[in-house]
């Protein structure tokens, strides 16, 4: 048996005969194997689908019991004056509907106006003040603030300098406390 050096792929062509065979054997195997899976699946589909079924229904149960006490929760805060704010994405998206002092008259359709600095400085003044009572903040933060928002405005006048201004935020203070 010699070989012939004009036809060198005589044994190559019977080894990809051989394993074109074997592949088919294989793919009997594996085809009679999923037929014996899938005919116990098949018999068990009915199984299979209802419990798929039962934990879809459970699931959207429970996404409409928890909407419905986050709305529940929405309304008796919006009945009791209060803002509510709406986050969605972790924060990416909010929306802030009613609530604070002020909103009771707030009309949609009025032009969005800023706050004007006079009202923006009395406000935080008030509520400096209101701290300052309850004892939320001691005289020396007390004086520091204030001059901080007196400071904002322009007001280069420093309160911890001027005698007549500590004076006058003393006398405030008497006359404001109870």
């Amino acid at each position: 048996m010699d070989s012939d050096p004009e036809n060198p792929g005589i044994v190559k062509n019977i080894f990809t005969g051989y394993f074109i065979l074997l592949l088919h054997v294989l793919l009997l195997v594996l085809l009679g194997l999923f037929i014996i899976f899938f005919r116990g699946l098949v018999q068990y589909m009915p199984w299979i689908l209802g419990g798929g079924l039962v934990l879809l229904v459970s699931a959207l149960i429970w996404v409409v019991v928890k909407f419905r006490r986050q709305r529940n929760q929405v309304q008796h805060m919006r009945a009791q004056g209060r803002g509510v704010e709406i986050s969605l994405l972790g924060g990416l998206a909010s929306m802030r509907v009613g609530g604070g002092p002020g909103h009771e008259g707030w009309n949609p359709n009025a032009p969005l106006q800023l706050e004007d600095p006079y009202t923006s400085r009395t406000r935080s003044l008030e509520r400096l003040m209101e701290m300052y009572n309850q004892e939320l903040i001691s005289r020396e933060e007390f004086l520091r603030l204030k001059q901080e928002i007196l400071h904002e405005e322009g007001d280069t006048k420093r309160c911890e300098e001027d005698a007549e201004c500590q004076e006058a935020t003393i006398v405030d203070l008497k006359q404001e406390s109870p």
